[in-house]
C-alpha cells in the first residue's frame, strides 16, 4: 500500500503537537469535539497538495461551509493566530519518503498586490499581510529537495499573483469529503468511473443502500438515479440527505484518480442499518484500489457496526486502526491507538473509547 506511515503536526490550527504512529490502510480517528480530528484530516489533506497555494483557502471554505474564504482567514491556521510560529506537518510514506511542510505569512511588496507599497496593521495582533508561502521539503533517503509555492493578495483579498513549486509535481491525489452533504466532486467521480466501465460497481454498491435502486447516469453534468416504479430518474440533489452521502463517499472511494479518501463524521446523515455495509464498501474499494483511508466519527454505533463487519471479516483486520485524540493537561495533544482486537473488546464489554480522561 502506498501512503502515509505517520504524521506529526505542530502550531496547526488549535494543535500545539501531535504525532501519530503506525497508520494502517483504514485509519478512524476518534475525540472530543474539538479534540483535533478535523484537523488531522486538513493537515494531511494540505500535505498531499504541497505545490499548490489555493489549497489552504479552499480547505477553510469547506470548513466553513461557504463556496470560497477570505485570505486573512489563512491566519487561523496558525496556532492562536501567532504568524511569527509556523504551521508545520510532516509524514514518513511507506515507500521511504518523506514530507515536510511549512506554512508563513508576510508582506512582499508587489506591484500587482499593492501598488502604492503602504502595508497597514489589521485590527488585533495580525499584521497585514499579502503572501501565504507554503514551503516543503522532499526527502528520499540522503537527499533532500525544498520547493516553494505561494500566492499574493491585493488590499481587498483578491489573488492577483500566484506560483506552483517549480520542478515538482504530485503524484498522488487526496480527496477531502466534509461532514456535510457537500457532493461537489460527484459528477466527476462518477464520469471517471463510467469512462472506466465501473458503473456496474457503483450500481451494485447502490443496491446495498436501497435495493429499489436500479440505475444511474449522468445527464448534462448532473447525476440521476432511477428506482424501481417510477416513472422518471431522479436528480441526485432532491433524494434523501443519506443516499447523497452514501453515493458521495462510495464514489469518491472508487475513484481511481484519487489515492488517499479524507472523511469527516462518516456517519453523518446514515441510519444505522447502512453502517456495515458502508464499511464493507469502503474497506472492499480501499483493498482493491489500494486506497489509504482517514476517517472521523463521534458515533458509538457505527464502530460496533465497524466491529462487526471486522469480525466477518478476518482479511481486513490487519488493515485497521484506531486512534482516540485526547487534549491532556500534562502532555498536550496525545493520539490513543487501538487494533481490531481493542475496538472488539471495547464494543462486547461496553468500554467508552471516543474519550480518554487523563
Amino acid at each position: 500500500m502506498e501512503g502515509f506511515k505517520n504524521i506529526e503536526i505542530r502550531n496547526f490550527r488549535g494543535v500545539d503537537h501531535l504525532e501519530i504512529d503506525d497508520f494502517s490502510r483504514v485509519n478512524v480517528f476518534l475525540g472530543q469535539n474539538n479534540s483535533g480530528k478535523s484537523t488531522v484530516l486538513e493537515a494531511i489533506a494540505m500535505l498531499m497538495s504541497m505545490s499548490n497555494p489555493d489549497v489552504p483557502q479552499q480547505i477553510n471554505a469547506v470548513r466553513a461551509r461557504k463556496p470560497f474564504s477570505n485570505f486573512i482567514d489563512i491566519k487561523y491556521f496558525f496556532r492562536n493566530m501567532d504568524v511569527s510560529a509556523p504551521p508545520e506537518v510532516s509524514s514518513k510514506q511507506t515507500d521511504g519518503v518523506s514530507r515536510h511542510l511549512k506554512l508563513g505569512l508576510s508582506y512582499v511588496f508587489d506591484e500587482l498586490a499593492d501598488p502604492k507599497n503602504e502595508p497597514v496593521q489589521q485590527t488585533g495582533s495580525v499584521f497585514y499581510v499579502n503572501t501565504l508561502e507554503m514551503n516543503f521539503d522532499i526527502t528520499n533517503g540522503t537527499a533532500t529537495q525544498s520547493y516553494k509555492s505561494w500566492l499574493r493578495v491585493n488590499p481587498q483579498g483578491l489573488v492577483v499573483n500566484k506560483k506552483s513549486a517549480e520542478g515538482y509535481m504530485e503524484k498522488n491525489r487526496a480527496w477531502l469529503i466534509p461532514s456535510d452533504l457537500m457532493t461537489n466532486n460527484l459528477a466527476n467521480d462518477l464520469t471517471e468511473l463510467i469512462r472506466r466501465n465501473k458503473k456496474d460497481t457503483i450500481l451494485a454498491l447502490l443496491k446495498l443502500f436501497d435495493e429499489r435502486i436500479n440505475g444511474i447516469e449522468i445527464l448534462t453534468d448532473d447525476v440521476y438515479i432511477s428506482f424501481e416504479g417510477m416513472a422518471e430518474m431522479l436528480p441526485a440533489r432532491v433524494t434523501g440527505d443519506g443516499l447523497r452521502r452514501y453515493l458521495s463517499i462510495v464514489a469518491s472511494a472508487a475513484n481511481p484518480l484519487i489515492d488517499m479518501i479524507l472523511i469527516d463524521e462518516i456517519d453523518n446523515g446514515l441510519h444505522y442499518s447502512v453502517y456495515r455495509k458502508l464499511w464493507q464498501a469502503l474497506f472492499t474499494l480501499a483493498v482493491a484500489s489500494d486506497k489509504q483511508l482517514f476517517v472521523t466519527t463521534h458515533s458509538k454505533e457505527t464502530l460496533c457496526h465497524l466491529s462487526k463487519m471486522l469480525e466477518e471479516n478476518i482479511n481486513y483486520q490487519k488493515d485497521f486502526r484506531l486512534y482516540t485524540l485526547e487534549k491532556t493537561k500534562l502532555k498536550g495533544h496525545q493520539a490513543y491507538k487501538l487494533t481490531y482486537n481493542g475496538l472488539c473488546e471495547a464494543c462486547t464489554n461496553d468500554i467508552e473509547l471516543r474519550s480518554i480522561v487523563l
